[in-house]
């Protein structure tokens, strides 16, 4: 597919920001300097979208997903009824990007198994146009971390799948951390992989416009020379006035030695100096006694003269000896033989934006500390209901199973030591009630095992799935079958009792929810993980569920599986859940090596 370039001098006039829109291609792409530009792109494209009734996917950074809601609600989009609607969906992209990366590279199958659902529900949920206005950001990740190749295979897949699904992608590049070489070698690569393409003004410039550039470059030149000293008089005096104007940043200057020359309102605001205090003293005055101690003054000029500037925040102090948190950037200013003439010095005072920055990091860790009490409660509790079953499962087997046990016996011996006639109606009673009895000794050794089946402590999982399959497949009249390597040995007896969990309860949805005649277990091990995976061929999940929309569909039945979620994410691992009108496959993975050597109590 062709792509066709815009760039300043087609179509708008040079000094208007280009907003792409849903009907300007099916595959745009955008480089980008500013953040602005990106963000201002991104709502005219996704705002547009969703104001239209259509569905969005955003798969950005989290700091472009906060940025973009913002923005989106400033325009008036409420995103929690569009997200709510399943009409916006928005995910982290370096997490999305981690499930189908393979070696460094994209995995066709991976992407497509993970990207493909989330746009047929999304399309499934718009109110008109069935096409998904989606923004990826995750091509931008590979290519911050130079991974260009994979970058561009990422953009194939995206070109793939839009053979079978109506969407409409714009994707962005920042170029503003890779050199034109570099930029010039893979830029018509990334074009050819789309149908539209915005560059930026830097890259227009360099490859179409640099001999224009140059000559315009001699002509200013030569304007800067014919001006006359008035004229040169009132841009400075006009500068000048613009600078003490300014009341919310600090400007001023210093000499070579690090003494003020000059001083704007902002800095009298700022700092509580009178321009006739301050002048002629050195800079230093602003800095605690401890950064005075550790010379960070004179370290701070040594970099600005190294590195062309020096940027810093940290506490700075007032006239009258209050604190202040500034951010400060010093910039040496040198004549036009090069020869050093001073330093220009901006300072802002960021005070309140640091404590609320900072309450605002306290808050996080406190509710990250909450979260992991949480988590461990939650590990206790499962525990807890573990053992709780263990122990309700021996008492029943070894108390009221072996109670009923010798009322079997007592009825037994009752009904051939009064040797009455088999007709005999007492006979025929005592006979029924040792039938029952045998049925509930049967029935409190079923509920005793699924309890705690303790052939999962002495043998381990093979065994014990094989035998519960068994039961299963007798109480629901459902088939099952059963893979699992010859070789697979024992896990730690958490990890077996976790994984036999998940089974339970994924059994127990297939015979409640699916409709399935037959049901599928696996197990396996695979990149250091065991894995089981149960499906069946019933009728799926529903296509949709009001008032909710989540990826992996684990609400839809019920907190049972959430439960195993979260046993899963305690043990490292997760819980997976892909559900079609073909079927549902659960499959719940745990970072643990297999041992032949592991024991049940592990």
């Amino acid at each position: 597919m062709g792509s066709k370039v815009l760039n300043a001098n087609e179509g708008a006039d040079a000094h208007t920001p280009h907003k792409p829109s849903a009907d300007r291609g099916e595959h745009i792409v955008q480089f980008y300097e500013a953040e602005e530009v990106l963000l201002d792109g991104l709502k005219g494209f996704i705002g547009l979208a969703l104001q239209a009734g259509s569905s969005a996917i955003v798969v950005a950074t989290e700091t472009h997903l906060d940025s973009l809601a913002k923005v989106l609600t400033s325009e008036g989009i409420n995103l929690a009824a569009a997200a709510k609607e399943g009409r916006y969906v928005a995910l982290n992209a370096a997490d999305t990007l981690s499930r189908f990366m393979v070696d460094g590279s994209p995995n066709p199958q991976r992407f497509n198994k993970l990207i493909r659902p989330v746009i047929i529900r999304a399309s499934a949920s718009s109110r008109n146009d069935p096409r998904v206005a989606i923004f990826s950001e995750m091509v931008a990740l590979l290519w911050n971390e130079r991974n260009v190749e994979s970058a561009i295979q990422l953009e194939g897949l995206w070109k793939e799948l839009a053979k079978s699904q109506s969407f409409l992608l714009y994707c962005a590049y920042p170029i503003n951390n890779l050199n034109r070489e570099e930029y010039g070698k893979v830029f018509l690569k990334i074009c050819d992989q789309h149908s539209f393409v915005i560059p930026s003004d830097a890259y227009t410039s360099l490859k179409k416009n640099e001999e224009r550039l140059r000559g315009i470059a001699d002509l200013q030149q030569k304007v800067e020379v014919m001006q006359t000293a008035a004229e040169f008089r009132l841009s400075e005096e006009r500068f000048r006035r613009l600078i003490d104007g300014v009341r919310d940043y600090a400007i001023f200057m210093l000499d070579t030695e690090g003494r003020v020359c000059s001083w704007n309102q902002g800095a009298e605001r700022i700092k509580g100096y009178k321009a006739a205090e301050i002048i002629g003293k050195h800079f230093s005055c602003f800095y605690l006694e401890e950064d005075l101690v550790a010379g960070k003054p004179r370290r701070e000029i040594e970099i600005a003269l190294r590195e062309g500037r020096v940027e810093d925040e940290g506490w700075r102090l007032r006239k009258d000896g209050s604190k202040f948190w500034a951010t400060i950037v010093i910039t040496p200013i040198r004549d036009e033989s090069g020869e050093l003439i001073g330093f220009s010095k901006i300072a802002k005072d960021n005070t309140e934006r640091m404590l609320v920055l900072k309450a605002l990091r306290d808050s996080r860790r406190e509710l990250h500390e909450s979260e992991d009490s949480l988590r461990r409660l939650s590990l206790h509790l499962l525990r807890t209901q573990d053992d709780e079953r263990r122990r309700i499962g021996r008492d029943l087997h070894d108390s009221l199973g072996q109670t009923l046990s010798v009322l079997k016996m007592n009825l037994d011996s009752l009904a051939t030591s009064i040797n009455l006639d088999s007709h005999d109606s007492r006979n025929q009673n005592v006979a029924a009630c040792a039938n029952l009895a045998e049925d509930c000794i049967k029935e409190v050794r079923t509920i005793a095992y699924l309890l705690h089946p303790p052939m999962l402590e002495e043998m381990g999982l093979k065994s014990a799935i094989s035998w519960y399959l068994d039961g299963f497949s007798k109480r629901s009249g459902i088939r099952t079958t059963f893979d699992i390597p010859e070789e697979f040995g024992r896990l730690p007896r958490h990890v077996e009792t976790a994984i036999f969990r998940v089974l339970q309860e994924s059994l127990t949805n297939v015979h409640r929810h699916s409709g399935s005649v037959v049901a599928h277990v696996r197990v396996m091990t695979k990149g250091g993980a065991t894995i089981l995976e149960v499906s069946d061929e019933g009728k799926g999940l529903p296509a949709e569920s009001p008032g909710e929309s989540r990826q992996d569909g684990l609400h839809v039945l019920g907190v049972g599986l959430r439960g195993m979620e979260e046993r899963m994410r305690q043990l490292g691992g997760g819980l997976e859940l892909f559900s079609s009108p073909r079927g549902t496959t659960v499959i719940a993975s745990v970072p643990v090596e297999l041992s032949n050597n592991a024991t049940a109590s592990a």
